[in-house]
């Protein structure tokens, strides 16, 4: 669920990210990816969250219709491959009899979190969510909603996982995605996209322009987020986790070099292709 440099954190150190990587590395071997009895995400519900108001105007009106198209186009109806209906999990225990389908964009909202700038704990991100949904700005979590969070430049994001490894936004990672619950509101799914301009990010999380690495940070994101919304540490998969290897890869992490278009209804898009189990490799060709 995250972009990062190996060298720099292994799947054992960080241990509740997904390493995505920093660089253009080629699809990783792998068998097909196990169910684990957790649930999935039937009908992803996207809000697009701006942290603060120093979001760059080309993100603030590319990505609203990039989500919209990515929801509404076939390279989500594949993913019925990851249905949890009718599987058993590792442990024996039933599926969560949920079918993945098409999703919507439902709109991009502004919150005004007290820390902008300097360096951002994923802890104060979580306390953020949890003010703004209080506060009616953001709505009540779902089964199918999902926040993506896009950052200003200047805001180091930084995870300490279970072992107290801290791992920092282009450094260790370009992008991830996590959930954590809430005391108030149980179980809140989200994704932080970082501002892949700054810093290491313009040159080390994927290729291209900003929107091309943003594209295909959320494109990864997304589908892993639909298919394993609740990841546990590192390499030791284990319920409530959904879709996952035995080693703690996702169905982004093993196609982390191959890309497509997607053609939006503004634009064509970069998206990365994910792991297909169908076909035992990544997804291929292009989307409408």
């Amino acid at each position: 669920m995250m972009l990062t440099k190996q060298a720099l954190a292994s799947k054992q150190a960080i241990t509740k990210l997904e390493s995505h990587s920093l660089v253009n590395s080629s699809s990783m071997d792998a068998g097909k990816v196990l169910y684990y009895g957790g649930p999935v995400i039937s009908h992803a519900q996207i809000y697009m969250i701006l942290w603060g108001d120093k979001i760059s105007d080309a993100t603030k009106k590319s990505m609203p219709d990039f989500y919209a198209s990515v929801l509404n186009s076939n390279y989500m109806d594949w993913l019925k491959i990851y249905n949890t209906n009718g599987v058993s999990a590792q442990d024996g225990r039933e599926g969560t009899n949920q079918e993945i389908g098409r999703g919507s964009f439902i709109q991009t909202i502004q919150i005004n979190p007290s820390q902008v700038s300097g360096t951002l704990d994923d802890t104060v991100i979580r306390a953020e969510l949890d003010k703004a949904i209080t506060a009616g700005i953001l709505p009540k979590p779902s089964a199918d909603i999902l926040f993506m969070i896009h950052f200003p430049p200047n805001l180091k994001i930084t995870f300490k996982d279970e072992t107290g490894t801290v791992a920092t936004s282009c450094q260790q990672f370009c992008a991830y995605h996590m959930d954590y619950e809430s005391k108030t509101y149980g179980n809140i799914y989200y994704g932080v996209i970082p501002n892949l301009d700054s810093m290491a990010c313009s040159m080390g999380c994927g290729f291209g322009g900003s929107l091309v690495r943003q594209t295909v940070c959320a494109s990864h994101e997304v589908t892993e987020a639909i298919t394993d919304p609740i990841p546990t540490p590192g390499n030791s998969p284990k319920y409530p986790q959904a879709w996952n290897t035995n080693d703690g890869n996702e169905v982004g992490d093993l196609c982390q070099s191959a890309t497509g278009n997607l053609k939006g209804k503004a634009a064509v898009y970069k998206v990365q292709q994910e792991w297909n189990n169908s076909t035992n490799g990544c997804t291929t060709g292009d989307y409408l």
